[in-house]
């Protein structure tokens, strides 16, 4: 079975998993949260890349350990107002969740 692995592209990204590619425009991409998961003896960078709106929203939710992860990160550090000092937000305090809104494509418009 094949592990979820993260792709870069031209004009976005792909989240590739055994039975189905999920492919997003980083033009989709209104909103990212970055988090940590306590997994006792470390920490889990998380990130969930909101799409849409309403009914139409989707959640899509990443780690660092996925293949890509940071490649991706790297990628949406080009996107207008990205917090590129998210992993400072997010890091300390240890095993506190320290969820942080990273990105915001409203915002950024306003």
């Amino acid at each position: 079975m094949r592990k979820p692995e993260i792709i870069v592209t031209d004009n976005g990204f792909a989240i590739v998993q055994a039975k189905a590619t999920d492919a997003v425009s980083l033009d989709e991409v209104g909103e990212i949260i970055a988090y940590k998961i306590d997994e006792l003896t470390t920490d889990l960078l998380c990130c969930d890349i909101v799409t849409g709106s309403g009914d139409g929203q989707q959640i899509r939710t990443i780690h660092e350990e996925i293949p890509g992860f940071d490649a991706l990160m790297v990628r949406f550090e080009t996107l207008p107002g990205f917090n590129s000092k998210w992993r400072d937000a997010v890091i300390l305090p240890p095993f506190a969740t320290n969820r942080t809104t990273i990105y915001n494509r409203a915002a950024t418009a306003a």
